[in-house]
């Protein structure tokens, strides 16, 4: 018979019941520590399963992370009413060119019989109806003979230069420019960028040609983008902000923004730390910044600095989310914030029409920071509190938004092409990226063509003129 069938009734062959503490006292201090364990377990999981119901409402996740299930903000129709046009909507036609700007007018005659036997006589004006249709695209190829000569006297060699404005590649200035434009308002890649100029256009070159391209563009708005970064530096009012965009073999590149209500600059590179925001504004701004909780801003003066309050009312929504006290100080500094906004819509914008808020808002986060039960609410609220004098910039400067939208907007199309064109794999990338969509984002905000200025940009780069500005300019007083 073996050991374990002669063991003591309650005993277990791994001796468990031998382990167990023999007195009151080493129970006690046994259930104390087990108690302390299931509390960090507790913690722990607590934790984990915050981190599983993150979404676009409680933390900076993109709503396309949100998955099945959650509805998107398309989904989320404010109105009942069916979808396109109303009853009674006039509705929008395509007007009509003039015969002028038409390029061949086809008559088309009636049947020269009606049923009944009878002929038919042209009567009245004709019904005009026009078709747009687009002819066979056919490069226009140049081809430059560049002769050679020879002295008469010493024998040297000479040979003839290309006339002034013609690149040295094979791709012309508006090539490039369509490269340009396909890279970043139309976020191609550069192997669709190919085919569709193949297959479209007839300019059948490689992918290395293509990449070659963007390299030359983002050359050409080297000069115009550096001087809308020193006129965003300038700025009375900046937002900023910043988001991941890697480069093979580098994972840690982040795409910065800078934004003003007619330009915006952006610029990839390899590090997040607090000399990047130096080299952008300075370490003394001269105007407001507005951005996130981020703590590389946390130099910038408090009077010079406005925090995001649509980033506060995430970090609240993960609080309310919380049960116990935390969840309803969560609840709490929800609806003050809630209430900061219906304030500003019904036109009350000063310090002091907004102090009972104030007041309430900040007793709320004291007791947050205050309260024991849950270390993360008590964290967050004392950051916040940190950075108190920064939530309140929108009171003190007009033309300043208690938000950072503008910047998280902008951002947005450099995050569309990251996730169709996936990381660069360059140095060069990552300049064509951040000069394309620089281009791309001040032309949109100043209702400019972006191919027309991609095209005017090259044509002065190759013929090594002052490009054209990014920068609005005033205009002049009659």
């Amino acid at each position: 018979m073996s050991e374990a069938a002669n063991a003591p009734k309650g005993q277990s062959d791994t001796g468990t019941a031998a382990a167990l503490p023999a007195t009151v006292e080493q129970c006690h201090e046994l259930i104390v520590q087990l108690t302390q364990q299931l509390a960090q377990v507790l913690a722990v999981n607590a934790l984990l399963q915050e981190r599983l119901d993150l979404n676009s409402r409680n933390s900076s996740k993109p709503p396309s992370s949100d998955g099945p299930g959650q509805g998107n903000r398309a989904q989320r129709r404010a109105s009942a009413r069916k979808r396109g046009a109303q009853k009674g909507h006039p509705g929008s036609y395509r007007a009509m060119l003039p015969e002028a700007q038409v390029h061949e007018v086809v008559a088309c005659a009636p049947p020269p019989q009606c049923e009944c036997g009878a002929s038919v006589a042209v009567h009245g004006q004709p019904r005009r109806h026009q078709v747009f249709e687009l002819p066979p695209i056919q490069p226009w190829v140049s081809e430059y003979q560049l002769q050679g000569g020879r002295c008469t006297g010493c024998g040297r060699l000479h040979r003839a230069a290309l006339p002034a404005g013609v690149p040295s590649g094979q791709l012309g200035p508006r090539a490039l420019a369509l490269i340009g434009l396909l890279g970043t308002r139309f976020h191609l890649t550069q192997l669709k960028t190919r085919d569709l100029l193949a297959q479209l256009l007839g300019l059948d070159f490689s992918v290395g040609t293509i990449s070659q391209a963007q390299g030359q563009v983002a050359a050409a708005l080297k000069a115009p983008v550096d001087e809308a970064a020193a006129a965003l530096a300038a700025a009375p009012v900046v937002h900023m902000d910043e988001t991941l965009y890697p480069r093979q073999g580098c994972s840690n590149n982040w795409a910065w923004a800078r934004v003003a209500p007619k330009l915006a600059v952006f610029s990839v590179l390899p590090s997040r730390a607090r000399y990047v925001i130096h080299s952008f504004i300075g370490e003394q701004p001269r105007g407001i910044v507005v951005s996130d909780r981020y703590a590389g801003y946390a130099y910038i003066d408090p009077a010079r600095r406005q925090v995001c309050w649509a980033h506060l009312i995430r970090d609240f929504t993960r609080i309310a989310e919380r049960p116990g006290r935390p969840g309803r100080i969560g609840k709490r500094l929800l609806a003050l914030s809630y209430v900061l906004f219906r304030w500003r819509e019904r036109g009350l914008c000063t310090p002091a029409q907004f102090e009972p808020l104030q007041r309430r808002l900040r007793q709320a986060l004291e007791r947050g920071a205050a309260q024991p039960l849950c270390r993360r609410t008590a964290g967050t609220c004392a950051k916040v509190l940190e950075v108190w004098d920064a939530l309140w910039g929108f009171l003190h400067h007009p033309g300043v938004e208690p938000t950072n939208n503008a910047a998280e907007q902008a951002l947005r199309a450099l995050v569309l092409k990251r996730k169709i064109s996936g990381p660069t794999r360059s140095r060069r990338g990552d300049e064509f990226i951040a000069r394309g969509f620089s281009a791309h984002e001040c032309c949109r905000r100043q209702g400019r063509n972006l191919l027309d200025y991609l095209h005017s940009a090259v044509l002065a780069w190759i013929a090594k003129i002052s490009p054209p500005s990014l920068v609005p300019q005033p205009h002049p007083t009659g």
